[in-house]
């Protein structure tokens, strides 16, 4: 090979080198300000959830399907039932792009929450909408794997209580990997929740190939 083909093969090298960036970099930045896409999915380790019907609910009921998982409890005012809504409203659209797509509400309020209050909530919203909760020693360091975190009151706290919470929308692929994180779309003296038609468009863009 001449010094001249040579060259011209380390440019070519180069050229494409820097389209793999540049094309790498531009998906990355084609989605929302508000939607952290994992470089790497993220690993999601084994857990061990009940549904809403009783059953036992583990990572392999995640594998195969989009897995939409939102963190909220029973008794709170404002974040879950808005985000609560704005997904059930969402799901003709999410399933239209990804028909195996669920859609998934945690409880963190393991003392007040139980299995059958939590289906009479999520039917509400919508009957396909899947209902879960774990005791603490469970549910902690399943939501601390998500990139979440919750918070709730010391015992002697009364029956009143607030339970703090993240506010973001995991999405979880198929392969049962942390891949992106919707966050709420935050303004002055506004509930924290998510933006339906930017999860929408973000959901397309990184669900279809």
């Amino acid at each position: 090979m001449t010094k001249t083909q040579t060259l011209i093969v380390s440019i070519l090298a180069c050229v494409a080198f820097a389209v793999g960036i540049y094309s790498s970099l531009d998906k990355d930045e084609s989605v929302s300000k508000n939607t952290h896409l994992y470089t790497q999915p993220r690993e999601l380790k084994e857990f061990e959830l009940i549904d809403q019907n009783g059953e036992r609910f583990s990572k392999s009921n995640m594998m195969g399907q989009w897995s939409v998982l939102f963190l909220g409890y029973l008794s709170c005012p404002d974040i879950c039932p808005t985000t609560m809504m704005k997904l059930s409203r969402l799901i003709p659209d999410l399933t239209q792009v990804q028909e195996n797509t669920q859609v998934l509400f945690l409880s963190v309020d393991p003392k007040r929450d139980k299995v059958d209050n939590i289906q009479q909530y999520t039917n509400y919203f919508h009957e396909s909408i899947l209902g879960l909760r774990a005791e603490h020693k469970s549910l902690y360091p399943f939501v601390r794997n998500l990139g979440l975190m919750y918070s709730i009151p010391p015992e002697e706290v009364s029956e009143g209580y607030f339970v703090d919470h993240s506010a973001s929308v995991v999405l979880i692929n198929p392969q049962g990997q942390i891949h992106a994180m919707f966050k709420p779309h935050v303004e002055l003296g506004e509930i924290p929740s998510i933006n339906p038609e930017v999860l929408l468009s973000d959901f397309k863009i990184i669900t279809v190939e």
